[in-house]
């Protein structure tokens, strides 16, 4: 036996008895081990939102998350950044330690550091461009030490690839920066999309997929054509050392039986037993295992329906407990794998939504109450949804929310907001508070 083999069996030995404590669970960075008891559940709710028509300020939401209280499922706050038509896109994943989120305006290629102290009265902390010559952040997860490592897209100020990852500190200093280039895969394939930290084995896990650009928006000079944007169709995920930041490898999904879905890796997850998920926007769902040697092994282990356009595209995933969850477009709506079986993923329920709630796409879980923030892509719907830890049943909360319609959740297609009246809000990244 290796001595990374050796050192990965008795990390995966610790991993296994924390999942087994009814009281911890380990997020998707791999970092953190926090209480999944329902008596603690999330107070607030955080949702990141761009001014739908470009007019007026771009601004984060808080919702009211206590259930029982009057102002659950009610905005209670919201905090306009002062520039509009920046795209609010992903935000960390799971609350930051230090109450300052980092958030992109993907559009705009901009940070933006959200003061989370005081939930009714959040404030902007800072508003961040390109950081160490790259530019159009994309996702963020924290570091054991508090900073962030944040994947960029492009170098410099236009949208083109090959891009890198950052490390930043909590107020959105460089620390250090390192290109995704790999020697031996064609450079234009190399758009850094999302990651997860594996910092017990010094591992991080970063995918490559580009966004496509908005046809409302103006692309920077020197950027490429949103056609040719749109026609690339990745399949790299990379491995890299997190003690020197330094590129260890790049694998190829392969070809699964089922159709195209090695296109598009989309999120990856470090799972229970050390092996680590990666879906893709069409669909799939791998496997990466033996993560610490020169030459780990993929394999494709499950594909969800649809995937062959935008509006069936599959989105960010959580995996709470043994149950990985998927955004699925074409039902539209849910489905929970249990993954007891890393190798073999079976489902254990799937949740249909109205047919209003279309192309699902966001979720971020409250680890403190088995509950789930739901967003759709372009959308103007949040919904909360519940988890049956003991069978992987997802419900939808209809206490949160709600208007006249009959429909359960909260609708940011509305005119009025705490800062004014400046009508109906697109969202996407959405987060529970920590208490």
């Amino acid at each position: 036996m290796t001595v990374s083999r050796l050192v990965l069996g008795l990390v995966l030995a610790s991993t296994l008895a924390s999942c087994n404590s009814e009281r911890s669970h380990r997020t998707p960075g791999g970092e953190q081990t926090i209480s999944t008891q329902a008596g603690t559940a999330s107070e607030f709710l955080f949702i990141w939102a761009g001014d739908a028509d470009r007019k007026e300020s771009d601004f984060l939401a808080v919702i009211g998350a206590k259930r029982g209280s009057r102002d659950y499922g009610r905005v209670v706050a919201t905090l306009p950044i002062g520039s509009s038509g920046t795209m609010p896109h992903h935000t960390e994943y799971e609350y930051p330690p230090g109450h300052v989120l980092f958030a992109n305006g993907w559009v705009a290629g901009r940070t933006f550091l959200l003061d989370l102290r005081n939930p009714r009265k959040p404030r902007l902390a800072g508003n961040l461009g390109p950081v160490g010559g790259y530019g159009f952040p994309h996702s963020f997860a924290r570091l054991p030490n508090g900073h962030v490592l944040a994947t960029f897209q492009s170098t410099g100020n236009a949208y083109a690839p090959p891009g890198g990852l950052v490390e930043m500190d909590e107020t959105g200093a460089l620390v250090r920066a390192a290109s995704a280039v790999d020697p031996n895969i064609d450079p234009e394939m190399i758009w850094p999309y999302s990651l997860t930290i594996i910092s017990a084995v010094d591992r991080a896990v970063v995918t490559t997929t580009p966004m496509g650009y908005p046809s409302w928006a103006t692309m920077p000079s020197g950027s490429w054509q949103r056609e040719r944007v749109d026609a690339t169709m990745t399949r790299h995920v990379q491995v890299w050392s997190l003690s020197d930041l330094r590129l260890r490898t790049t694998l190829e999904l392969p070809v699964s039986p089922q159709g195209k879905h090695y296109e598009l890796p989309d999120e990856p997850r470090l799972l229970p037993d050390g092996s680590v998920y990666v879906n893709t926007f069409t669909c799939g769902l791998y496997r990466i295992t033996r993560i610490t040697e020169p030459e780990p092994s993929m394999e494709f282990v499950y594909s969800f329906p649809g995937g062959e356009s935008e509006h069936t595209f599959c989105g960010v995933p959580v995996l709470m407990g043994q149950y990985w969850i998927q955004p699925v477009g074409a039902l539209p709506g849910l489905i929970a794998l249990d993954i007891g079986d890393p190798a073999r993923p079976v489902e254990a329920s799937r949740l249909n939504l109205d047919t209003r709630f279309v192309m699902p796409h966001w979720m971020a879980a409250d680890r403190q109450g088995n509950r789930l923030v739901l967003t759709g892509h372009l959308q103007s719907w949040v919904l909360v949804i519940d988890l049956d830890v003991r069978t992987g049943t997802l419900t939808i909360d209809r206490n949160f929310g709600g208007d006249d319609s009959g429909l359960p959740g909260v609708s940011f297609d509305r005119a009025d907001w705490p800062h004014g009246r400046t009508g109906k809000a697109d969202v996407h990244g959405a987060l529970f508070r920590l208490k």
